[in-house]
């Protein structure tokens, strides 16, 4: 919290540093389109926050921070620069510092942090950058002096001065060569690294006070440029004013109920411990019940829960209500609907939010949760007291959820109404969460021996192939540190470097791919990386998460993800499970029922987001093909390939399914080109021909993507939204990446949606059955199917699977079954 902050910025031009050296800087890319069209809205900005500007034609915002800091000192101030510019750690002292921004982390640099990052004090930084030089600003330095060099000659001769008047000292003959053949050069460093402060400029405009921000000013721009959190955070936040009443007796607990009744809504928090419960029905009051109360108090207080719970007429609100449906399980309750999930209706309204937990949605509506304030007595209060005593600490933050949640139900609600979501919420999002639940709370069978033989014989294949490594080495080494593989391929066997990273050269897996064919051991490094990726990420995480008292694995399905609306899965993922190898199929293999002798069905839209892309469409050719029953990879190679579709070869339908899947993805000449392994001149010609053949696609996308610019977010069939306000950026790549995200969330945004559908009336017409749902991944639903009832299953999942929408084509559900997840046979119908 400073006391006064100015803000310097370069102005566009030659500089001082440019008329001593023609070359300064001449490496510096120029600024991009899309950021100096905004450097003036930048400055409006800064300038509406009180925060006063400093600029000079012909001097550098580095000089005229060095200029206020020089100023600053001199008036009585303690200065701190924000810059990642290391020119100003020259001017580091016991009063100033500088905070240099990163990403993973800010540093504070005081005079010990610049002598550990370079090596020297800061007072000669100037000499070691005048001996080094600086490649981002085109400082020569001496030619073939590095920092380290750099570093051990002024730590010995103490200074720049001094290394030039003992240059016959310096024991190396090439470092003393080239310190006299470039002595010129480094003068010139020296005198481009050094900063001026003497830039002539009003150091008088800083206030010793900030000034207050222009609140009005700052509306109107963040209104303009579309601001919309921030003109929020402007706002005053309602902080939560709660009482807490502790239900504290069998009498209490029934007039409870009788309100929770009149009411027809409640927010509901259980602990996570189940330890207590907080109900909420009125804005700023809470009742806190507790569970470890025994005898009448407890069975009343249970059975109350349970009553809310499950009535069909009372709405229960909550935040990740998938959360609490687990938690109440174990006390043998069942949510059901009606409910409103907070975390799900703030997931609807904007998809592409990094974050949706109670605390980001407050802060999104403007709320904040009420501060406890002082110590809680230990000792439970019995009726109504104030917050701060009347709920243990543990309990407070279930209190504070469930009021915020109450709040923020209203405020949700209206908005999803506003903005034509509540269908969507209502009728697939929030019967959705009782599918998943269920789904999670049964589990799949896991085989876990046949898991561990596996882990155990890629552990044997591990250690050949690091073996097989170390010879070709010839020494051994930590196959696992990408810095001892770098010091043997780069060093050691001299392969050509690739890319240059933080710790040296790169050793990912498109490096090593290049260099495989020069050498057989990086190779070996990416079989090693391959085989120990699937033992760790699947076979070991599997046997993890697997719970060994019954051999069933409980994986989560999440909602809130993915901008698309597809679902995500984790602990662990199970969609990211390789089905096109040996092992990844072994895997598949260890998934089986929780009942002997049981078996699993698998039913799988087939080319779902092709008949998707097919009805969004419209285009003749394409949906004539599903509807005639040709194979549209087959039709669609006959059309590029201008042939009978007698006479496409395998190679022509593989081809065609690339380019018809990546006309969804928006893959354009390159990545068509890469990916069939041929000219891009070719992959230019398979666009071409398809989109001559298939005009209707064509149109589709445009018009997808000129929508999506005008209304800044593209919508599913179903109206589900994702915004993509970078669809009108400047810059080509970032703009092209939202007009490919317009056209995959169109269709493969529908595709989620339909199947959610189908799991829904899958999970409404098995219920109590016996079959249960327990995987999705995809467009594949898997589930656990009594033996005998096999064939009605089948049937009945592959009818709800394909009726679930009208479409313009009509869905095909391929179904297999079989006594694991990978040993399936198709089902005839």
């Amino acid at each position: 919290s400073p006391g006064s902050i100015a803000v310097a910025f370069d102005l566009p031009g030659e500089t001082v540093r440019h008329k001593k050296y023609e070359s300064y800087k001449a490496n510096r890319s120029s600024m991009p389109d899309d950021l100096s069209s905004q450097m003036e809205k930048i400055k409006d900005v800064v300038a509406a926050y009180g925060i006063p500007i400093f600029q000079k034609q012909g001097y550098e915002a580095d000089d005229i921070i060095a200029t206020i800091t020089h100023e600053s000192l001199g008036k009585g101030f303690d200065v701190t620069i924000v810059t990642g510019d290391k020119d100003a750690l020259q001017l580091v002292t016991e009063r100033v510092k500088v905070l240099s921004p990163h990403p993973t982390g800010d540093k504070l640099y005081d005079a010990d942090g610049v002598l550990e990052k370079f090596g020297v004090s800061p007072s000669k930084m100037v000499d070691l950058m005048a001996l080094m030089g600086d490649s981002s600003d085109n400082i020569p330095g001496v030619r073939g002096i590095g920092k380290v060099t750099a570093r051990n000659l002024i730590n010995k001769y103490g200074s720049f001065d001094g290394v030039f008047d003992n240059v016959e000292d310096v024991t190396s003959v090439s470092v003393r060569k080239k310190l006299e053949e470039g002595r010129e050069l480094a003068l010139l460093s020296r005198d481009l690294v050094i900063l001026q402060t003497d830039v002539p400029v009003e150091i008088e405009n800083i206030p010793e006070r900030r000034a207050e921000p222009d609140n009005e000013a700052l509306k109107e721009i963040f209104k303009e440029m579309e601001f919309t959190k921030l003109i929020k955070e402007m706002e005053p936040c309602e902080k939560s004013s709660v009482k807490m009443i502790v239900v504290s007796s069998p009498e209490e607990i029934d007039t409870l109920d009788i309100e929770i009744g009149r009411s027809g809504m409640v927010s509901l928090r259980a602990d996570q411990e189940m330890f207590g419960y907080a109900v909420s029905f009125s804005e700023g009051i809470v009742y806190f019940v507790d569970l470890e109360k025994t005898g009448d108090f407890h069975d009343k207080a249970l059975g109350l829960l349970k009553k809310i719970a499950g009535s069909s007429e009372t709405v229960k609100i909550g935040h990740d209500i998938k959360r609490d449906m687990s938690l109440l399980h174990t006390c043998g309750i069942e949510i059901k609907m009606p409910f409103f999930d907070v975390m799900m209706a703030d997931y609807l309204l904007d998809p592409s939010l990094t974050g949706y937990s109670m605390e980001d949605i407050a802060i999104r509506r403007n709320l904040v949760f009420p501060e406890k304030e002082g110590s809680p007595s230990k000792q439970k209060v019995k009726g109504e007291q104030l917050m701060d005593f009347a709920v243990p600490r543990d309990n407070f933050k279930v209190c504070g959820m469930c009021d915020v949640a109450l709040r923020l139900y209203g405020t949700l609600d209206g908005e999803l109404r506003e903005k034509e979501l509540d269908k969507l919420f209502f009728d697939v999002e929030m019967p959705l969460i009782t599918e998943l639940s269920d789904m999670e709370i049964s589990g799949v069978g896991i085989d876990t021996g046949r898991l561990i033989a596996g882990s155990k014989k890629i552990d044997a294949e591990l250690k050949v192939i690091s073996n097989e490594a170390y010879a070709l080495a010839e020494e051994q080494f930590n196959i696992n540190s990408p810095k001892q593989i770098q010091g043997i391929l780069y060093g050691k066997l001299a392969l050509p470097a690739g890319k240059k990273i933080k710790t040296g050269r790169s050793t990912d897996e498109d490096s090593l791919r290049r260099l495989s064919s020069l050498h057989e051991l990086p190779g070996k490094i990416l079989d090693y990386r391959r085989l120990s990726k699937l033992k760790t990420g699947y076979y070991d995480s599997i046997l993890a998460f697997t719970d060994p008292k019954n051999n069933v694995l409980h994986a989560k399905f999440n909602q809130a993800v993915t901008a698309t609306g597809r679902l995500s899965s984790s602990e662990p993922n199970l969609q990211n499970i390789p089905i096109r190898t040996e092992v990844g199929r072994e895997i598949r293999r260890s998934f089986k029922s929780k009942r002997e002798g049981d078996i699993l069905i698998a039913a799988d839209y087939s080319q779902v987001e092709l008949r998707v892309l097919a009805h969004l469409s419209g285009d003749e050719k394409l949906v004539g093909a599903f509807k005639s029953g040709q194979d549209v990879h087959v039709f669609t190679a006959s059309l590029i390939f201008d042939c009978k579709t007698e006479d496409v070869t395998d190679e022509m339908r593989a081809a065609a399914k690339t380019v018809n899947f990546g006309i969804i993805y928006g893959m354009g000449p390159f990545g068509l080109a890469s990916a069939l392994d041929i000219p891009q001149a070719k992959a230019e010609e398979f666009i071409s021909a398809y989109f001559e053949r298939y005009s209707g696609v064509k149109d589709f996308i445009l018009e997808t993507v000129n929508r999506t610019r005008k209304d800044g977010y593209v919508t599913t069939l179903f109206n589900r939204r994702r915004y993509l306000p970078e669809i009108t950026s400047l810059n080509e790549r970032v703009r092209s990446f939202a007009e490919r995200a317009a056209v995959n969330t169109a269709v493969q945004g529908t595709a989620a949606d339909i199947i959610k559908m189908a799991m829904i009336k899958c999970g409404r017409h098995f219920f109590g059955k016996g079959t249960e749902m327990i995987i999705q991944v995809h467009d594949e639903l898997v589930f656990d199917v009594p033996s005998e009832d096999a064939v009605i299953a089948a049937s009945d999942i592959k009818e709800i699977m394909e009726g679930v929408v009208d479409l313009l084509v009509t869905l095909e559900v391929d179904v297999e079954s079989g006594p694991n997840w990978r040993d399936m046979k198709t089902v005839s119908f």
